[in-house]
């Protein structure tokens, strides 16, 4: 009887606990489900859309975000990582905020989040760099080759 008492009273607190994270789960499908979409570009139709859809689909198809998932630290890193690599030119700080805040919003973390990459020091050797690349990584690492082309 008393065991019978200690799992109903677990049961009661799991199901406390549980309660309000399918409650959520189930108003943000809802949500997404309402949220007009952009028919060309199959954007989330609300805040800063048009700004983001301006400035990004320039470059590359909208789905290279879409498809993607990632809290504001990741939208930035991923910004930040196209501004220096990718020839994504300096936004405006305003602006910048507002793309970041629309992606972040709109794509953020969810129940079907990728897990985060695997940091470069953990990851095994590649097998198949070559010799002639791996020495002109060394030579752009120390300043012999422009990082950038001119």
């Amino acid at each position: 009887m008393n065991k019978r008492i200690k799992i109903i009273g677990l049961l009661a607190v799991l199901g406390a606990l549980l309660l309000p994270v399918l409650v959520n789960a189930a108003d943000d499908k809802k949500k997404a489900e309402e949220m007009p979409l952009d028919p060309v570009t199959g954007m989330k139709m609300t805040g800063d859309w048009e700004l983001v859809r301006n400035n990004c689909i320039i470059c590359h198809s909208a789905q290279q975000f879409l498809r993607q998932k990632g809290t504001l630290v990741t939208w930035t890193e991923i910004v930040q990582w196209m501004q220096k690599d990718g020839g994504l030119w300096p936004l405006q700080p305003e602006l910048e905020k507002k793309i970041l805040g629309y992606l972040a919003s709109n794509y953020g973390p969810s129940d079907a989040y990728r897990r985060a990459p695997i940091p470069a020091t953990f990851m095994p050797t590649n097998p198949y760099e070559s010799k002639i690349r791996k020495e002109v990584e060394e030579k752009r690492k120390a300043g012999l080759i422009p990082a950038k082309k001119p």
